[in-house]
């Protein structure tokens, strides 16, 4: 008879955590209380009562000093009780060990969540589930449970509904639940808090139930887990039979019986599973027609089971793993790691970046590679996958330093004396190797990526940066190349684009693409310019004009002037004879006064045109600095002349005025 073990099968992370916390608290000082059933199964709860675990239905029924005057306690069944329980088992200065399943935790904070954002809440469960109870005092017990599709087809009709689960329930059916539900709400939030575990027990035990002639299911009848298993086999058809312990198997059912298939609840022990495993090879399917090969399939089938049970033994410190992401919060990340165990990832051992939440990082479902790093006296084991990050990328770096490659990394920080660089860890970049030349601000590198070469490496090192980086040779080697091919390309007489690279004094240098050249003062405007900073920016983009070149001497003068109109060029496109204009008086002479009509642009009044009477001298008419009202008389454009009138513009508005009291005669 062949024999096959699901791949799923007994304690669940949860259930071996509460086993785990009930050994460590029964080896203290002191008397220890489970308030209800540890877990669903009357073996394992049988088995802690031998050790002292005393069960009990209410707290009034524990003493809280023991004869030597140590303090009692309760420890928390992985059901998870209200928070009223807790509060009392405070007061009653109980000590506490809280065994309930993490996942179950996470459900309690679900529903606290939907309660203070006013939702209505429905539970997919069994209304007396202890898990159930525990969920509804989380919520002030204001929350409707429903147990199959019948119950959310009839339920109230809400403005906003939040739905969970129990976390042991079937998911197909909550699914349909949902379903159900989503006419009855203007909003619905559905949150599937339904146990990984419980979904991969049950999908693999489909999958095996499909493959034999018979099913075994292991488990307490009391647990709600196991008796989902037991329906999860009956509804692929295949004979299926729901057992405790070994001596409750017979005989009968193996009649015709060629493949057997076992899988058990979450609340199992693996020595059930075994007992019932050793009844199954030493039973002869064909009891009259036992033969050798029948007793090797069976050996065969023992040692296959062993090895499967070997695979899910609890993992050692320095291990280095493959988990799944179950539970994601700000601080901490729960993961499935297989087997019987769970581990948690705190924040800071999740990434090698500075992260606020590890909702950065993970989501549910996420596979990953984790180390252990060491075991909690509750059972749970401390994780971190920063570890195994840095050594992937150790190995990574340490292989590109010897060979002598290039990387690629982000700059994240300024530090005092450099700048930190993410490479997969985090690497230094000294400033002297952060360019070519002193870098005035660190802070314009941040957040940027570049390429770099590995300058140091040193993977023991304790203190100070394992690995320093430069890309200082890098940049030399690319403005090397980029200024050949400045020199091979650039003509007098061409327009280039520049950057403003620095500010001085006297004009501007400007990054052409592999050379600096010279902007001077006289060239950026037709106009004079106080200082260059006066029109031009460090960092600037703009266009310059290749004045001259002398490639000996490796030099480039530029101009901006030569690209920009002069101010005679702009003012003539603008301004016509007869128009009235205003400018400012800048000089006066015996036989007139100049004005400044733009900068660069300067018109003639002529003493004649100053007044419609005799002047004497025109600073008696004008004065430097006044602004005034002109009309233009004449535009000699070949002398780039402008002749003025300020009389012409005093008897135009004398004339406006005569015409208007005509106007307005009878």
């Amino acid at each position: 008879m062949e024999i096959s073990l699901a791949e799923y099968a007994g304690f669940c992370s949860g259930v071996k955590r509460a086993f785990n916390i009930a050994e460590t608290s029964l080896a203290e000082v002191g008397i220890w209380y489970s308030l209800g059933p540890l877990v669903h199964n009357d073996l394992v709860i049988n088995f802690f009562e031998n050790k002292g675990l005393l069960k009990i239905e209410k707290l009034a029924d524990i003493n809280r000093f023991n004869e030597t005057n140590e303090k009692n306690g309760i420890i928390i069944r992985s059901h998870g009780v209200s928070p009223d329980i807790i509060n009392s088992a405070n007061e009653l200065g109980l000590a506490i060990k809280d065994a309930t399943c993490p996942l179950v935790k996470r459900v309690h904070d679900i529903v606290v969540e939907l309660d203070n954002d006013n939702y209505d809440i429905v539970i997919f469960g069994d209304a007396n589930h202890p898990e159930v109870q525990g969920i509804l005092g989380w919520c002030k017990n204001k929350a409707t449970v429903i147990e199959n599709v019948e119950g959310a087809k009839s339920h109230a009709k809400r403005k906003k509904i939040g739905l969970v689960s129990q976390t042991t329930k079937d998911e197909a059916e909550f699914y349909k639940v949902a379903q159900s539900l989503l006419p009855k709400a203007k909003e619905l939030r559905v949150f599937n808090t339904i146990c990984i575990a419980t979904r991969q027990r049950q999908e693999a035990a489909r999958k095996l139930a499909k493959e034999v002639d018979l099913m075994l299911v292991i488990g307490d009848k009391k647990s709600s887990n196991t008796t989902t298993l037991y329906n999860e086999c009956v509804n692929t058809g295949v004979k299926t039979f729901l057992i405790q312990t070994a001596s409750n198997i017979e005989d009968r059912w193996f009649e015709g019986v060629s493949k057997v298939g076992i899988t058990a609840g979450a609340s199992t022990p693996d020595w059930i599973i075994k007992e019932v495993f050793d009844r199954m090879t030493g039973y002869d399917g064909n009891q009259n027609e036992e033969t050798t090969s029948q007793l090797a399939n069976n050996e065969e089938s023992f040692a296959k089971l062993e090895a499967e049970m070997a695979e899910t033994e609890s993992p050692s410190r320095g291990d280095i793993i493959k988990g799944t992401v179950i539970q994601v919060l700000d601080d901490e990340v729960m993961v499935d790691v297989g087997g019987k165990s769970e581990g948690i990832i705190p924040l800071r051992e999740l990434s090698v970046n500075d992260i606020n939440s590890c909702k950065e990082v993970v989501s549910v479902g996420d596979e990953i590679e984790v180390l252990v790093l060491k075991w909690d006296s509750d059972g749970t084991i401390l994780l971190s996958k920063k570890k195994v990050d840095t050594n992937r990328a150790l190995d990574k770096l340490e292989e590109d330093f010897n060979q002598g490659s290039l990387i690629n990394g982000t700059i994240i920080d300024v530090v005092k004396g450099g700048l930190l660089v993410d490479v997969g860890v985090v690497a230094f970049l000294p400033a002297s190797h952060v360019d070519v030349g002193y870098v005035k601000n660190l802070e314009d590198y941040k957040d940027k990526n570049f390429d770099f070469k590995i300058i140091e490496f040193n993977r023991n090192k304790r203190r100070g940066s394992q690995i320093v980086v430069s890309r200082k040779e890098l940049v030399e080697e690319e403005k090397a190349q980029l200024k050949e091919e400045f020199w091979q390309n650039i003509e007098e007489g061409q327009t280039r684009q520049g950057k403003v690279k620095r500010i001085v004094d006297y004009g501007a240098f400007i990054d052409l693409g592999g050379y600096e050249g010279l902007l001077h003062v006289s060239e950026l405007d037709h106009r004079r310019i106080n200082h260059p900073s006066d029109v031009l920016a460090e960092g600037e983009d703009i266009e310059v004009y290749i004045l001259a070149i002398d490639r000996e001497q490796e030099r480039v003068s530029l101009s901006r002037k030569a690209l920009l109109k002069s101010p005679w060029e702009n003012f003539i496109e603008n301004n016509h004879e007869e128009d009235i204009i205003t400018g400012t008086v800048v000089r006066i002479a015996p036989f007139g006064a100049f004005v400044e009509l733009l900068p660069g642009v300067d018109g003639l009044i002529h003493i004649s045109q100053l007044a419609n009477f005799h002047v004497e001298k025109p600073e008696d008419v004008v004065s430097i600095g006044e602004e005034i009202s002109i009309k233009i008389i004449s535009l000699d454009l070949e002398e780039k002349k402008v002749g003025l009138s300020l009389k012409q513009v005093a008897e135009d508005v004398t004339e406006n005025e005569v015409q208007e009291y005509l106007d307005n005669q009878e």
